[in-house]
């Protein structure tokens, strides 16, 4: 393991290089502010489940995003033929994503804890732990199920079957719903539990003995998802081929049926009626039709109704359970949980869902080749941009109502936030063209992104309307600002439509510019 120190220098590196180290600090500036701002008892309250929920799992994606990345650039297969082992660049990449979790988790619980530095210096071994342990578990897991799997969206197809009852578990056990010893059969249980240790301690019932064998038991998985990232990486799956440039030959020759297009536009018939059409149409219908040949995108086309039918059944439980657990009604802040759970969480599904297909497009170099192809760049932006927005647009539709959050609002409000939300996935789309030039570096976008998404209707709803007024120059603010609850504090939901279109066209222009200047300089 001589090896391994020069191994974790070389990793930071990398991350260093694709924003990964910048994006840890940032969020760990955000989350302390956060905690700052809040109240003290409400601060020890939501520590525990910003530390489990966020911060642990921070390295999850990245993970999984930086190993796909090195196997179609080759950079995998390159070290082969270096002494550096399999194992130990797996277990530098560990080290250096675990630390940078550390790192966001450190400032934390003296925020929780302002004023009491007593307590923070017994809280601040067991929060560490506990994020380390989570931290572990969750990116032996991921690099095991992401080795094997040739792409990006492939691996978020299968993830969620093995991760969602490693988090669901541990939070029905943190809020107290659920209190039992068996829950620690699901090994990340611990993990949040040594984190209310240190946080919250008189929250957790467990006593130590359980704690350190539930300890004992997740370090067991952890050995054991090492052992399977490290095979599954060794004889993991081959880079998927690139679909990208059959649809830049389905715009060089279209007299020619490709094959990405399918067995139904076969025939001279359809050879002649493809080359007829404009060329944006001629590229929507093969990119159109490989979406449905896609799992991932079909599973996020049903996203917003799965999500809005868990709300509708999951949210009044959990206004009764705070209550109860707490002394603190949500159901007065309705409206905040509505912005932050549907009406920005859609387009933000939609919106990374297109920029990683525009940022697949950039990495195979397909969006130079259109530069000789009928179809320009303007248009294929455009393209992406309309069909990302009528799905946000159709996503919203459809979950607005099923969640049932909304109550008796006024229509026209409803219909005024909602199409300023429309925008705001094309907007990300933009952002992660703009900021990032592959994968990796698009889901660091996504990070930020999902923070500024989250916390702009929070803090537009605890903010007297002096602090809040700043937030207006983001373009997510605008839609927030037209939903009821919230407009009674601002402008007509139509001044907001309007003003707010403004906002978000003024925004995209500028991440546009970004945009063809980072393709220009590739």
């Amino acid at each position: 393991m001589s090896r391994l120190p020069a191994a974790v220098a070389l990793e930071a590196r990398v991350e260093w290089r694709y924003g990964i180290v910048a994006a840890a600090g940032a969020l760990a500036l955000l989350w302390t502010l956060v905690l700052l701002a809040v109240p003290a008892e409400g601060a020890r309250v939501l520590a525990p489940y910003l530390l489990f929920l966020d911060t642990a799992g921070f390295g999850a994606l990245l993970v999984v995003a930086l190993l796909l990345f090195e196997r179609g650039e080759g950079t995998r297969a390159a070290l082969t033929a270096t002494p550096l082992r399999t194992g130990e660049s797996v277990a530098a990449r560990l080290i250096v994503l675990v630390a940078l979790s550390l790192a966001i988790a450190a400032p934390m619980p003296a925020a929780a804890l302002r004023g009491r530095l007593d307590e923070v210096a017994r809280a601040l071994a067991p929060v560490l732990l506990g994020v380390a342990v989570t931290s572990l578990l969750l990116l032996t897991l991921c690099l095991a199920i992401g080795a094997r799997a040739r792409t990006l969206q492939g691996f978020l197809l299968a993830m969620p079957p093995a991760l969602v009852p490693l988090i669901a578990v541990p939070m029905l056990h943190a809020s107290g719903v659920v209190e039992h010893p068996v829950m620690y059969a699901v090994p990340t249980t611990v993990g949040a539990d040594l984190i209310r240790l240190g946080v919250r301690p008189g929250s957790v019932e467990a006593g130590p003995a359980l704690v350190a064998l539930g300890l004992g038991y997740a370090l067991l998985w952890i050995a054991a998802g090492a052992v399977a990232a490290h095979r599954a990486i060794e004889s993991g799956a081959a880079a998927a081929p690139r679909p990208g440039r059959a649809r830049v030959r389905a715009l060089a020759r279209p007299g020619r049926p490709s094959a990405a297009v399918g067995r139904g536009a076969a025939g001279p018939g359809a050879a002649a009626r493809t080359g007829a059409m404009p060329p944006v149409l001629r590229f929507a219908r093969v990119d159109l039709l490989g979406v449905g040949r896609d799992p991932m995108l079909l599973v996020l086309l049903l996203a917003p109704a799965l999500l809005a039918v868990a709300l509708r059944f999951g949210y009044p439980p959990a206004v009764e359970h705070v209550r109860s657990s707490y002394g603190f009604d949500l159901a007065p802040h309705t409206p905040a949980a509505l912005a932050a759970f549907v009406l920005l969480h859609v387009p933000m599904m939609f919106g990374v869902a297109g920029g990683l297909r525009a940022v697949e497009d950039i990495d195979e170099h397909v969006l130079p080749a259109l530069r000789v192809s009928p179809l320009s760049l303007g248009a294929y932006f455009g393209y992406r941009m309309l069909v990302t927005a009528l799905a946000t647009l159709a996503g919203l539709a459809a979950a607005l109502p099923i969640s049932a959050m909304a109550g008796a609002a006024d229509p026209a409000d409803l219909a005024a936030a909602v199409l300023l939300a429309s925008l705001q996935a094309p907007v990300l789309l933009l952002a992660m063209t703009a900021l990032a030039g592959n994968k990796v570096e698009a889901l660091v976008v996504v990070k930020g992104a999902g923070a500024v998404l989250v916390l702009v209707p929070v803090a537009m709803w605890v903010l007297p309307g002096g602090w809040w007024w700043p937030l207006l120059a983001l373009s997510p603010a605008w839609p927030v600002l037209a939903l009821p609850g919230y407009s009674d504090a601002g402008p007509h939901p139509l001044v907001s439509l309007a003003v707010g279109t403004l906002v978000t066209a003024a925004t995209a222009a500028v991440l546009i510019r970004r945009t063809w200047r980072r393709l220009d300089a590739g």
